[in-house]
């Protein structure tokens, strides 16, 4: 009876720790591709603002270079 209680249990946590990698795995990479596009796009925004980066401020280039390097 233990060792019943003991498989369905294991058996059960397998199922769960499946789907939530399934889950969290997903999640990740949405996550992961919104940001990415926010930081593309915001980066894209200040090099054509400022004329493929020839006319840009102090302040606009060290949030160009933040974004550029990862960050």
């Amino acid at each position: 009876m233990t060792t019943d209680i003991a498989t369905m249990e294991r058996i059960e946590k397998q199922k769960r720790d499946a789907i939530h990698s399934e889950v969290v795995v997903k999640n990740k990479a949405n996550n992961f591709h919104l940001e990415n596009t926010k930081k593309l796009n915001q980066a894209r925004s200040i090099f054509k603002s400022s004329n493929g980066l020839d006319n840009i401020t102090e302040f606009n280039m060290s949030k160009f270079k933040y974004i550029m390097n990862g960050n």
